[in-house]
């Protein structure tokens, strides 16, 4: 049998509001004597991180612990950032064996921690094919000033490993919009600066919708010089004087304003036919007055690359619509819903956007609590788009876990 538990707390006390979350977990799995296989933790960066992870050990007891500190959380019935929210969620089973996997020191070391953590990976025999899930820490202070760690070049070194991608999905984690320290955890430890996999295997299903927030919101333009994540020119003229000029006066001069309100589109798909495309996003997250430049959260903007400027904010309803026809769909498939992660990208929230309200409640509405929600707000989320494995901006990742019906 499998069961999936999830517990929500506002607490401003760390030990109480693990306590409380981990309880709640305990109550909604309708299995108080069961074996707790993997308890996943997220607080935000509020929170003392090692007591609220104390006060989760309290109450589940010995488990493999999995996550990290979020931007917020979600639950079928709660949600919010920016405070005091923390989220457990308990996955007990005696179908499904899971594989944990970390390699540390991911600051300015992307590429290699991809390879060695995507290595470790390659070397293990799954019996069946694995459900993944990568977390990694987004916030790189290791020399005193914040930095992103990149998911790209993470990305670049794991696929040198295992040479196709499997059922997989991921997020960056932070615990706030200011990129303070972030921590993690991992199986019975503390940790940060570091990528995790968690896979799956046995009776479970997964299965993806990728909610994009973007459209685009200009004609096609040209990096033309470009360092790093840093974009020095754009149709051969410097980024910051390109943008000014196309968003009009109010952002010309203000440069603080450009910081995550400006968003780039790269087209995977065609070009020319909106219905068929397949759009990457990248935001901004910083400027450099001195020479002009824009720095993007992401190091694949080179020059030569094609993008549109994007438009932020979504339709709620088709959010609404779309959710409800996927697990829809899944079901009709003869798959049992046990779970949905949804993993948010923190400027899709109400208040670092244009929407008129949450999408969460819009995710909720959908699911209607026929099953449990574990989902966080974070600074990066991963998904398969024609079958890559990519990190989005400004994206919602709506994956959903299940089983295959019995056929009596």
């Amino acid at each position: 049998m499998t069961k999936f538990g999830v517990g929500f707390s506002e607490l401003s006390d760390s030990f109480n509001a693990g306590v409380t979350a981990a309880q709640e977990a305990i109550q909604s799995l309708e299995l108080p004597e069961s074996k707790i296989n993997i308890c996943f933790l997220f607080c935000t960066s509020r929170h003392e991180a090692e007591l609220f992870y104390n006060g989760v050990k309290h109450v589940v007891g010995d488990c493999d612990y999995l996550g990290g500190f979020a931007n917020g959380t979600i639950t079928n019935n709660n949600f919010g950032y920016d405070g005091y929210q923390c989220v457990v969620g308990l996955l007990s089973s005696d179908e499904i064996e899971s594989h944990f996997f970390i390699e540390k020191g991911i600051a300015f070391n992307e590429y290699e921690t991809g390879k060695g953590l995507f290595k470790q990976i390659a070397e293990t025999e799954f019996n069946g094919i694995p459900k993944m899930l990568l977390l990694f820490d987004a916030v790189n202070r290791e020399k005193g000033r914040f930095q992103m760690n990149f998911g790209t070049p993470l990305l670049q070194g794991a696929i040198e490993e295992i040479k196709t991608w499997p059922d997989i999905v991921g997020a960056r984690l932070m615990g706030d919009m200011k990129f303070k320290p972030t921590h993690q955890w991992f199986k019975n430890e503390m940790t940060h600066n570091s990528a995790m996999a968690l896979a799956l295997t046995g009776n479970i299903e997964m299965d993806v919708l990728r909610l994009d927030g973007c459209t685009p919101a200009s004609a096609y333009h040209t990096v033309t010089k470009c360092e790093g994540a840093a974009i020095l020119e754009i149709d051969g003229v410097p980024a910051m004087d390109f943008v000014g000029k196309m968003m009009g006066p109010q952002i010309e001069n203000d440069y603080e304003q450009m910081k995550f309100f400006v968003t780039m589109g790269k087209n995977l798909g065609d070009k020319w036919d909106r219905k068929n495309a397949e759009y990457v996003n990248r935001m901004c997250v910083g400027v450099n007055p001195k020479n002009k430049s824009l720095i993007m959260a992401e190091a694949d903007l080179k020059v030569g690359t094609e993008f549109q400027f994007m438009r932020r904010g979504q339709e709620m309803d088709l959010i609404e619509e779309s959710v409800t026809f996927f697990t829809q769909n899944i079901e009709r498939e003869g798959k049992k819903p046990l779970f949905a992660l949804y993993l948010n990208c923190a400027g899709r929230a109400n208040a670092y956007s244009q929407n008129y309200t949450e999408d969460a409640i819009h995710v909720q509405n959908a699911v209607n609590n026929k099953f449990p929600i574990l989902g966080i707000y974070e600074a990066g989320e991963l998904a398969k788009i024609n079958g890559d494995f990519q990190v989005f901006d400004w994206t919602g990742v709506f994956c959903l876990f299940s089983q295959k019906n019995e056929v009596n």
